[in-house]
C-alpha cells in the first residue's frame, strides 16, 4: 500500500514533491456545523459532495426551505479557505463580549437570565442585529454595556434600563452573560 503525505514531504523514491490535501470532508463538516451554531439570524449551510467523491459544493436552505448552490464545485482545500473566510466574515462568538462591547465601561459581568427587559422594540431589535454584527466585526465602536437598575420586586433580578434590544439580540445569538451598568440611588443600593 503507498504511503499517503498529509503535507509537502520529500517522496523518498522519486524525490518529488508532492501536496496532499490535509482536510477531510469530516473536518469540513465539523466546521460547517460550528458555522451554524455561530451565524443565528440567517440560513444554514450545508455540504454537498459530487458523484465521483472529489469535489464539494456549499449549499445553503433558503426562506422557502430549499436547498440551493452558494458555490460551485470545489477542491477540500478551496471549500476549508471559503469556510474560514465566511466564518471570518459572518460568525459570531457569543464568548466573546469583547468583542460586542466596550468592556471598559462595565460595572459588572452578570447572567444574561438575572436581566428582565422593560420593553420590546421589533424595529429596534431589527436594528440590534446589524449594529451588534457591525461591532463584533469592529466596523463601528463596541457598544456600551447594558444600563441596570435592581428590580423592587424579585431580590436578585434587574431591571434593563438602556439596551434593551441589545439584550433580545445578545440572547439570539447564544450570549450566556453581559457586561452591565448599574444605575441605582443610595436608598437602595444592593451588592451584586
Amino acid at each position: 500500500m503507498a504511503k499517503t503525505y498529509n503535507r509537502i514531504d520529500i517522496m523518498p523514491i522519486t524525490q518529488q514533491k508532492v501536496v496532499k490535501p490535509s482536510i477531510s470532508t469530516e473536518h469540513l463538516a465539523a466546521k460547517v456545523d460550528e458555522i451554524n451554531s455561530q451565524y443565528h439570524d440567517y440560513n444554514k449551510l450545508h455540504l454537498a459532495v459530487d458523484k465521483t467523491s472529489q469535489l464539494l459544493q456549499i449549499n445553503y436552505t433558503n426562506d422557502e426551505e430549499v436547498e440551493t448552490p452558494l458555490t460551485d464545485w470545489l477542491d477540500m482545500e478551496q471549500v476549508g479557505t471559503y469556510l474560514h473566510n465566511y466564518q471570518r466574515m459572518f460568525c459570531l462568538d457569543p464568548k466573546r463580549l469583547d468583542r460586542f462591547f466596550d468592556m471598559n465601561e462595565a460595572t459588572a459581568i452578570i447572567p444574561i437570565n438575572w436581566l428582565r427587559p422593560t420593553r420590546k422594540r421589533p424595529k429596534g431589535i431589527a436594528n440590534g442585529f446589524f449594529y451588534m454584527r457591525q461591532a463584533y466585526q469592529g466596523i463601528i465602536p463596541r457598544r456600551k454595556p447594558i444600563s441596570i437598575r435592581p428590580n423592587k420586586e424579585q431580590k436578585g433580578l434587574f431591571d434593563i434600563t438602556d439596551g434593551n434590544s441589545t439584550y433580545f439580540v445578545a440572547k439570539n445569538f447564544g450570549v450566556k452573560s453581559l457586561p452591565v451598568i448599574l444605575n441605582y440611588s443610595s436608598s437602595n443600593a444592593p451588592s451584586l
